[in-house]
């Protein structure tokens, strides 16, 4: 019995989820094409999908490279917990987001766009987040956030005129197959080059990327228009994160853990010293926010839905930290080092 969606669309194809679902959705049989900005690095995913240029903030480029598909999967975006990159966030995650979504309702094309846990208001500590259908940018704290609640608005309205869109809102999203360095991906890279000598009170809920693209080709294979889908996984402290990473690498878990008070009190400095570095930051004003917020989401609707089952955050760890010890750094002796060039 042929499926009523075969060709698809992957905008953002060469992130960090992006590259996982390529190959996901191509090892099942769906014809993949894959959406990436010029001079993009594609060999991670032209085996698995063909390949068009587009820039999503250009409505032309899309008008010619992303029409005549089954769904568009929409995932570009700028995820950055810093400060910076004001503009081009909201240009890329608001006002891209309505282009790809206005394309996929004039062209009758379906839409999964990868929203983020981000985008829901906060409840108190103790009480389960849950799926909603209102989003305010107003109600949530931090650039990345409003972004998410403003463009996941839109999208959602638009459903109303005419839209068939779904939405997926993953949490944070750890696990192996990064071709550039996350936020936890650097942690782990840090600790691993003793450049991290202490951690900070606070957790988040955190999911497996293999497991986000399974949940969007669940969400592909039993469409429901207009839904949206939780796709957590499981709480986790900082400490134990650490713990976990520490196990798996064989190194010593760190002996001291700030206060919140000093973190969050010396948190904008410590974003300016990441951004000397040009690294990557772990510790900034949002990130300490966020580690001291409720994280509890249920995914439970997912799991009854569209078959998301996650795996335990022990494995995604493992994983996540020989993928960054096999790519990311090398070893002398007994010591470790960031790579100059990542392979």
């Amino acid at each position: 019995m042929k499926r009523s969606i075969n060709k698809c669309l992957i905008t953002g194809a060469t992130g960090y989820l992006g590259t996982v679902l390529v190959q996901i959705l191509h090892d099942a049989g769906y014809t993949v094409t894959s959406l990436v900005l010029p001079g993009e690095k594609i060999e991670y995913i032209s085996p698995y999908s063909d390949i068009r240029y587009a820039d999503v903030c250009d409505m032309e480029a899309l008008e010619r490279e992303a029409s005549g598909f089954d769904v568009v999967i929409h995932l570009a975006g700028v995820i950055d917990i810093s400060t910076r990159n004001r503009e081009l966030m909201r240009r890329v995650n608001v006002s891209g987001t309505k282009n790809v979504a206005e394309l996929c309702r004039r062209h009758d094309m379906k839409m999964i766009y990868c929203s983020s846990v981000h985008a829901i208001p906060c409840l108190p500590k103790n009480e389960t987040m849950t799926e909603i259908t209102d989003f305010n940018p107003d109600k949530v704290k931090g650039l990345y956030s409003k972004t998410k609640a403003e463009a996941t608005k839109t999208v959602l309205d638009m459903t109303r005129q005419g839209l068939d869109a779904m939405i997926a809102f993953p949490s944070g999203i750890i696990g192996p197959n990064e071709r550039k360095l996350s936020n936890i991906g650097q942690l782990i890279s840090d600790f691993l080059c003793g450049s991290l000598m202490a951690y900070v009170d606070g957790g988040y809920n955190f999911v497996d990327v293999r497991d986000v693209a399974g949940g969007i080709r669940g969400m592909i294979e039993n469409w429901q228009s207009g839904e949206c889908f939780i796709l957590s996984g499981y709480e986790i402290s900082v400490g134990k994160m650490i713990s976990e990473i520490a196990g798996a690498s064989g190194r010593k878990m760190l002996r001291t853990k700030l206060p919140y008070w000093f973190a969050m009190g010396t948190s904008y400095f410590a974003e300016f010293y990441y951004f000397l570095l040009r690294k990557k930051p772990l510790y900034t004003h949002y990130s300490m926010q966020t580690i001291h917020s409720n994280c509890r989401f249920s995914n439970q609707k997912a799991r009854d839905k569209i078959g998301f089952s996650p795996r335990p955050l022990q494995e995604s760890l493992s994983d996540m930290t020989k993928w960054v010890m096999e790519h990311f750094i090398t070893k002398s002796g007994n010591r470790y080092k960031p790579r100059v060039s990542v392979k």
